[in-house]
């Protein structure tokens, strides 16, 4: 059962990966540039201390977290939790990518400052992967710790995605849709779990 909370939790995320979607087709605005250009241009002398929190956004992130948090705490929930919701936040993203389409930076900016082995192989920019997986771990991991402890995990997310834009590798219109992707991919997963939790063990006879 969903309550009215987490309703409005999805139709917000899902409103907002949505509009910025249509700005990602619409082109690369004036006011999205100029952010862009600001975040891009800080000093090179930040990049060691951008490394970490941009790694909270890759692939073994989840894999990671969730396999410290089996180990110390024994219980398969919350490390299922925030495996799955990583991952799938990780694969969906890699489909809006194709639907959407839209270039990185470094496409149609010959000033863009690259950092931290940004790729530039071509791949595509909406929505930003690294965002996407920190918001998804960022939401698992807030359910199970302290209402501190769970503002300083998004605001992790947060710098996950704006480090993203520091290195070259998204506008920040990817940012922010992929951080509603990740709260989507968090809340799809949890009902997966909530689902697959009331179904009836069967098949087992004790004859």
């Amino acid at each position: 059962m969903t309550v009215p909370g987490e309703s409005l939790r999805r139709a917000t995320a899902g409103a907002v990966l949505a509009g910025s979607a249509f700005e990602a087709l619409r082109g690369i605005s004036a006011r999205e540039r100029q952010t862009y250009t600001a975040i891009n241009n800080l000093p090179d002398a930040l990049a060691p201390f951008v490394w970490v929190p941009m790694q909270f956004g890759s692939l073994t992130s989840p894999l990671a977290i969730g396999s410290v948090a089996y180990l110390t705490t024994r219980r398969s929930d919350p490390a299922v939790s925030i495996i799955a919701a990583g991952v799938t936040a990780w694969i969906t993203a890699k489909v809006v990518k194709k639907v959407v389409g839209r270039g990185r930076p470094f496409d149609s900016d010959p000033h863009t400052s690259l950092r931290l082995g940004t790729d530039t192989t071509g791949s595509l920019g909406f929505v930003s992967g690294h965002a996407a997986v920190a918001m998804a771990v960022a939401s698992v991991l807030s359910r199970h710790t302290s209402p501190t402890l769970g503002t300083a995990f998004y605001g992790l997310a947060c710098l996950a995605g704006v480090s993203r834009v520091y290195v070259g590798a998204h506008w920040p219109i990817d940012v922010i849709g992929g951080l509603a992707l990740g709260i989507l991919a968090d809340e799809i997963t949890l009902q997966a779990v909530v689902e697959l939790s009331h179904i009836p063990r069967s098949g087992m006879s004790d004859s």
